[in-house]
């Protein structure tokens, strides 16, 4: 297995004594980052754990691409909040939009996919308020980014969604080649793979073991 989601990951960032403040406002991204990937995992399996429980959509041949998705979302959240940005925004914005699409394919209503993916907001405040990170590493710009991110990820997840039911319109029932269960995951895996693979590369760290937040693992 690869290694733990809870490893603390060395950031660049400005030596201590510097000149910098280290008031709120001054708060520097290595402290949000670090503090998110070391409860990515828990976001990830609390997150999964409560989407399946509501047991929506076609039943729970789905149950270990959902956990999947929550991994790859929760690891890719605080890398957005450090000097890597620019170029996570990219890959949050496609797994966001391929999670909408897979909902439609797991036979989930347009209120469903952002109610399942407003949830992350839900977990976020209250892993803030129940273990807020050390004073002056969390600071109001942080906290608007966090909620600006979520907000995007809900858009997409709609977007996905609507763009994945408007082709099925299209096709209609009787279509040929309509996709099996094992079809849409492995169709799924795939795209999370790149996903995965790019987010390493860019960071430069090892892909993380998303199979550990399935359900049941």
């Amino acid at each position: 297995m690869s290694s733990s989601r809870t490893d603390k990951v060395e950031v660049a960032s400005k030596p201590q004594g510097s000149g910098t403040s280290r008031g709120p406002a001054n708060a520097r991204p290595v402290d949000i980052t670090n503090y998110l990937l070391a409860r990515s995992n828990e976001l990830a399996q609390t997150w999964s754990t409560e989407i399946c429980g509501r047991d929506l959509g076609q039943g729970t041949g789905f149950d270990g691409m959902v956990g999947r998705f929550m991994a790859q979302l929760t690891s890719l959240l605080p890398w957005l909040l450090g000097p890597h940005s620019a170029h996570i925004q990219p890959l949050w914005d496609r797994t966001a939009e391929l999670f909408g699409v897979m909902a439609a394919k797991r036979g989930l209503a347009a209120g469903e996919v952002i109610e399942e993916f407003q949830i992350l907001r839900d977990l976020l405040i209250r892993t803030l308020f129940r273990d807020p990170p050390p004073e002056g590493s969390l600071s109001l710009r942080d906290t608007l980014r966090i909620n600006r991110i979520v907000d995007r990820g809900v858009t997409l997840a709609s977007v996905g969604h609507t763009d994945a039911m408007f082709f099925q319109y299209l096709e209609g029932p009787e279509a040929p080649g309509q996709a099996s269960p094992d079809m849409i995951v492995r169709e799924a895996d795939m795209q999370l793979a790149l996903v995965e693979a790019e987010l390493a590369q860019i960071v430069e760290v090892t892909p993380l073991d998303t199979a550990a937040v399935a359900p049941g693992n």
